[in-house]
């Protein structure tokens, strides 16, 4: 790839499910009519459909790959991939078979981004922001995008987000983040940890704690100084970025994209209803008119 051509970079859109059925689903699917939550009806589409539209627009999508469904499962007007595995594997599972399938078709890219299948409030330009900012990062192999928590709060109060309070930023992930395939392949377990304790994290507590994320990292003696920093308030997003780099042997860089919809999705029955009232405000002043169904 030459300097001045645009790059482009494969999309893991993550769309199967836990063996154990979340809140979300036995409210809004009670009838068990949907094998995924991305199946779900929202406003006139399925909510992977949302999500999938956007990112078939970018121009910096490669292609767009779908972990935990099949070609019998839903069909769309426009080119995927459909990785095979089971829906119900485990998140670092999902992702060694993502890789897996860009080598069988020839495909080795430095990074791969994932993706979720429920934020149908996501906006081409901030996905362009955070695609086109990979490149100002390379020799990175996790860059993970990060929304200011006072963004989120003024739009939709007491989301329950999960924030990382940092002396210069306060913040939660985004919906996008970017990891290399050699970070997928050495860190297994550690998405498998990650992806595990994100479920151990209560989002109806009125104080959403790190916990379950700070003990895991404590493990990692590199991780110390920055941890005392961060209990006492004076550990900064950089600090952060430089502690994860040393624990996991992964070099971590953030990107910050300040606005609400880019990190509200779909986890709790609640947050069905919330995105769908914002839409349809959003709507009403002209924007995702092209999207909206009527």
């Amino acid at each position: 790839m030459s300097e001045n051509t645009q790059p482009q970079y494969p999309v893991f859109v993550m769309c199967g499910r836990d063996e154990k059925k979340r809140q979300l689903l036995e409210k809004h699917d009670p009838e068990e009519k949907y094998k995924v939550k991305a199946l779900l009806p929202f406003l006139g589409r399925r909510l992977i459909d949302w999500q999938l539209e956007v990112l078939n627009q970018s121009s910096y999508v490669e292609g767009l790959y779908l972990i935990g469904l099949s070609e019998e499962d839903a069909v769309f007007d426009y080119p995927v991939h459909y990785v095979p595995i089971d829906m119900m594997a485990d998140f670092a599972e999902k992702l060694a078979a993502g890789v897996a399938y860009l080598a069988q078709q020839g495909k080795s890219p430095d990074l791969v981004v994932i993706s979720s299948s429920d934020t149908p409030a996501i906006r081409l330009e901030d996905v362009n922001a955070f695609l086109g900012g990979l490149g100002l990062h390379r020799g990175y192999e996790f860059i993970l995008s990060l929304v200011p928590e006072e963004v989120i709060e003024a739009v939709f109060p007491r989301s329950g987000r999960v924030v990382a309070r940092f002396s210069d930023q306060h913040v939660f992930p985004g919906e996008l983040y970017a990891l290399s395939p050699r970070a997928i392949g050495v860190g297994q377990q550690v998405i498998r940890e990650f992806s595990q304790r994100r479920r151990q994290v209560n989002r109806k507590n009125k104080k959403i704690s790190l916990g379950p994320f700070i003990r895991f990292i404590a493990r990692r003696p590199q991780a110390w100084p920055t941890l005392l920093k961060y209990a006492l308030g004076v550990a900064s997003l950089e600090d952060g970025e430089r502690a994860f780099s040393a624990a996991f042997d992964c070099p971590t860089k953030t990107v910050i994209i300040p606005h609400a919809s880019f990190g509200m999705d779909m986890d709790l029955p609640e947050d069905y209803q919330r995105l769908e009232d914002y839409m349809h405000q959003m709507a009403s002043h002209g924007n995702y008119s092209s999207r909206h169904a009527a």
